[in-house]
């Protein structure tokens, strides 16, 4: 994989100060206005490496049920700071997409329950994005999932809210956040917190944390000569 199209999917997800969104494999982040660039790819690359580390340690048998421990605990190390847990609301009926729009609506204010709504709205209208987002969500049996509204909160200081869901699934399926929860899921549990994530802090690793995703994610592409 070359500079050039790195530096082509970089601006593409990170060259517009406009409110937006994006999937960073099994999370869904939204920006909400006055995040620079730099902000957004520190949380996209900060929150994918913690993901990645996760799933490898949750395939080596080193995680076991404490998934979401794990991974904030990488987030931790990275600058998203000592988090201020929330009790989520009822789940409701419905739609997964409808029951945890309506968990975040119950838990968090109105500055990050609607961006991260409207998040969930723009990922139905995006197959591709919507595929790639349940497909690293999913791990044979069982599913986690983050929505993650982020606001500015000060000088080099941005306000997330974290919602992780982890579910088992009655049976082997490839699709899941638009589907009926009893369709779907066979146990499940919801967590949540307002993180701070102090970017200074973060800078300090930045360059490493930009080294190891781009490795993990083109470790499997091979040129071939003929």
């Amino acid at each position: 994989m070359n500079a050039g199209y790195l530096q082509d999917r970089e601006q593409a997800l990170y060259g517009s100060d406009a409110t937006g969104a994006a999937v960073v494999a099994g999370s869904l982040v939204s920006f909400g206005e006055g995040l620079s660039r730099q902000d957004r790819e520190d949380i996209c690359l900060s929150n994918l490496y913690a993901q990645l580390a996760t799933r490898s340690a949750y395939r080596d048998g080193l995680v076991g049920s404490s998934w979401f421990s794990y991974y904030k605990k990488k987030l931790q190390y990275l600058g998203w700071d000592s988090a201020r847990p929330l009790e989520p609301g009822l789940a409701g009926e419905g739609s997964m997409a409808q029951s945890v729009s309506l968990q975040l609506s119950q838990s968090f204010d109105e500055r990050f329950a609607q961006p991260a709504t409207e998040s969930i709205g723009a990922l139905e209208r995006n197959p591709n994005a919507l595929e790639a987002f349940e497909r690293a969500s999913l791990q044979q049996d069982s599913a986690f999932f983050q929505v993650i509204p982020c606001l500015p909160k000060s000088a080099g200081k941005i306000e997330l809210a974290l919602y992780h869901k982890q579910f088992s699934t009655r049976r082997t399926v490839s699709s899941f956040l638009f589907w009926p929860i009893e369709e779907v899921v066979q146990t499940s549990l919801e967590e949540m917190a307002v993180v701070t994530f102090s970017t200074l802090h973060y800078s300090t690793f930045r360059e490493r944390v930009r080294a190891s995703v781009i490795a993990e994610t083109t470790r499997n592409i091979y040129a071939l000569e003929f």
